[in-house]
């Protein structure tokens, strides 16, 4: 009877699971795949009604494609906006490329500004902070280094936060609009190829879905648009509900962005406050952010997928808990188990068609969302790489199985570092990171991990230390691992 039951329950989340990865499938097809039944862009705004935009952009050294990332800013078609890039360092090499492209665009509205005020531990905010007080216009648009979109990017985003004509009246309103996370221009590197295929199905299939049901907020800070005015709302309920962490002595406490300072996670918490503060919706744009990857050693891969784990299982902690389960390796075994006390379908039948029908439900997902990438060449000239080809298998197969030991690697530890800065974090149980103190020891998985790298990296290196790309990159102001 109790093995009954499990097995009933194992069949009904299995197929809960598959619903949603078909809904985020079905999402994905509507929404950006451009056929004839996929659903049209919002029309544009009239000029004279569009409301302005601060677009803000923080930059940290030479990301992936970064002089066509900017450009894009400067080619949108949407009638009214600002341009804000910031810098921490007057040293910074990405600052030639901004100067010579408000050269080449005179007439667009743009600045830079350099240094950096620390209003918390959140290098990105302590980046933003200035340009975010100094923008014009309450409407922003914030949008990572590494992030490429297109030309139409504005223009089908700022309508969405109007209602829909069919939209009924007590309707919550719009507080957020943001973009997928499309992987583009990966290298040949299997980190690379691995995190490709990570944004491209894995995170894609819950991502769409979550945001398709609407159950909760579900927000990456790759590419957001909101207003200053709802933030600092936001900020001042969040803090007068206790559910806001006081900054440390010295540092400003104004509401806004700085509130926000404690985080590293802080678009997802900045889309929950207005989520749940405001009582707002967010709404996906029809357009994607082209996530350009570049070169990302499997090093890279592996410690920023434990940062975001260890990030998120003190923000949302049922659902990485519920993470693994969610994977191919755990949802096939259990629904080997359940199958085979239900209907006697063997597992060595059960798990083969298992992982045949997942990674094609990955590549279709992969094939829906291609046709919107703003990333030309992998539209029409894509590499090997770009697409679901051998070595696009060979990194799919390399993800899901190493998913469940990274998971576990996360979640015996409570520590991350930023970039490469050399910086360690300990993650608090409000989802708040505090700097390491001197002297402070990491979680045992952690040392144990420093020691089998320190061991491994000697007998590799014979007594000799040979300095790779990824070394030289790691002193240098123009090196910045994509967040």
């Amino acid at each position: 009877m109790w093995a009954t039951a499990l097995a009933l329950g194992f069949a009904a989340f299995y197929a809960t699971l598959w619903t949603l990865f078909l809904v985020g499938r079905s999402t994905a097809r509507k929404r950006y795949s451009r056929l004839p039944t996929s659903d049209p862009p919002p029309p544009p705004l009239d000029p004279s009604l569009a409301p302005a935009v601060s677009i803000l952009r923080p930059l940290r050294g030479l990301d992936c494609n970064l002089y066509e990332n900017l450009e894009a800013s400067f080619l949108q078609d949407y009638p009214n906006f600002e341009i804000v890039f910031s810098v921490a360092d007057e040293s910074d090499a990405a600052i030639p490329l901004v100067k010579d492209l408000q050269a080449k665009y005179p007439q667009v509205d743009s600045r830079l500004i350099v240094g950096e005020e620390i209003v918390g531990v959140n290098p990105k905010i302590n980046n933003l902070i200035r340009p975010y007080r100094a923008a014009k216009h309450d409407l922003l648009w914030i949008l990572d280094s590494n992030v490429l979109t297109s030309p139409q990017c504005l223009s089908r985003s700022v309508p969405l936060f109007n209602p829909a004509p069919d939209a009924p009246p007590n309707a919550r309103k719009i507080g957020l609009v943001h973009h997928l996370p499309f992987a583009i221009y990966p290298d040949t590197l299997l980190g690379s190829r691995v995190e490709q295929v990570y944004l491209c199905s894995t995170h894609a299939k819950m991502y769409l879905a979550i945001n398709r049901a609407q159950v909760a907020s579900c927000v990456t800070g790759k590419s957001c648009l909101y207003r200053k005015s709802d933030l600092v709302r936001a900020s001042e309920l969040k803090r007068q509900r206790g559910r806001l962490p006081l900054p440390p002595p010295g540092v400003t406490d104004e509401p806004g962005l700085a509130a926000f300072g404690q985080y590293l996670g802080e678009d997802n918490e900045i889309g929950v406050a207005i989520w749940e503060e405001l009582g707002m919706r967010h709404a996906m744009g029809t357009e994607v952010a082209g996530n350009a990857v570049g070169s990302m050693s499997f090093q890279k891969y592996f410690r920023r997928r434990v940062r975001w784990i260890r990030v998120r299982k003190y923000m949302v902690l049922a659902s990485t808990l519920l993470e693994p389960f969610t994977e191919s390796l755990l949802a096939g075994v259990l629904g080997a188990l359940s199958f085979s006390h239900l209907l006697s379908l063997p597992a060595y039948v059960f798990l083969p068609l298992h992982f045949v029908a997942w990674f094609l439900l990955d590549v279709s997902l992969y094939t829906s969302v291609l046709p919107a990438s703003p990333a030309l060449s992998t539209v029409s000239r894509p590499p090997a790489h770009d697409g679901p080809s051998f070595s696009y298998l060979a990194a799919w197969c390399a993800r899901e199985a190493l998913a469940l030991p990274i998971w576990l690697f996360a979640m015996l530890g409570d520590t991350v570092s930023w970039r490469d800065d050399g910086t360690v974090y300990r993650v608090q149980r409000d989802g708040s990171v505090r700097a390491l103190a001197h002297g402070e020891r990491e979680a045992a998985v952690e040392r144990a991990w420093a020691a089998v790298v320190r061991r491994w990296e000697g007998a590799r290196g014979k007594g000799y230390v040979t300095l790779s790309p990824d070394d030289v990159e790691a002193g240098a102001a123009a090196h910045a691992e994509p967040r």
